[in-house]
């Protein structure tokens, strides 16, 4: 019997004022534990401006309740590497953070009494959240957030934020994707300033009925990410674009 079963997989492209500036390839699977936990796996690739190539590996392991269990992020750029983990005891809401940077290793743990998302550097697990939470379709969806400042070294411990999810639309819109009509779910992403207060910096998503998976999102005027193609098997037939 298999560890794992890939249930879907896909691919994203990065655009910074319409130019393809990064891809994302990932994958879902279903783990064989008596509960079923989904592993959410992407490999973010990006050119920089020396020509070298940086390679981000992230695997994102949820419940059957979409809870965060464990998160692993993997940066590779040349001979630079780091690497953070978050292991998130759900019954003693405990939450254990390592970095491993140029430096020595740095450890750091917290309890956090209630249910957090983990911000990973990647599109695939950007709306797992909603999967946690559903979005109420009258009110802003309050969700909280682990994020971390440290990429190459360490910086300091994780903090968490809050954001909110509005519903623009109850429901789906149309939208079309390299010639593909695809059905979404059409949001607005709003962060908090240090003093509570929304910004409105025009964040949109227009999310899947797969896990809500992004099938677009735009982050201000200059980046939008859209997917270019998807793979699911756990449909009969398969559903491709």
């Amino acid at each position: 019997m298999s560890v794992k079963e890939k249930i879907i997989e896909g691919k994203y492209n990065y655009f910074n004022q319409g130019h393809l500036y990064s891809d994302e390839q990932f994958e879902i699977y279903r783990l064989a534990s008596p509960v079923g936990n989904l592993l959410f796996s992407s490999e973010v690739t990006s050119r920089v401006k020396t020509g070298e190539f940086l390679k981000i590996n992230i695997d994102y392991e949820v419940n059957f309740k979409f809870d965060p269990i464990n998160v692993k992020i993997k940066r590779q750029l040349g001979n630079r590497s780091s690497s953070e983990s978050f292991n998130i005891d759900l019954k003693e809401t405990n939450v254990v953070y390592e970095f491993q940077g140029s430096g020595r290793p740095n450890y750091f743990e917290k309890i956090v009494t209630h249910k957090s998302h983990v911000a990973a550097p990647c599109i695939a697990t950007f709306m797992m959240m909603a999967n946690q939470r559903k979005i109420d379709p009258v009110h802003k969806t309050h969700y909280s957030i682990l994020s971390t400042p440290n990429i190459w070294d360490y910086k300091g411990e994780f903090i968490e934020t809050d954001i909110y999810l509005e519903l623009l639309d109850i429901n789906p819109k149309s939208l079309m994707i390299a010639g593909n009509e695809l059905e979404a779910t059409h949001c607005k992403l709003f962060q908090t300033d240090e003093n509570g207060s929304l910004i409105d910096d025009n964040q949109q998503l227009w999310l899947s009925k797969h896990y809500h998976l992004p099938y677009m999102a735009k982050f201000g005027n200059n980046i939008e990410i859209k997917i270019e193609t998807l793979k699911n098997f756990e449909n009969k037939g398969n559903q491709n674009f």
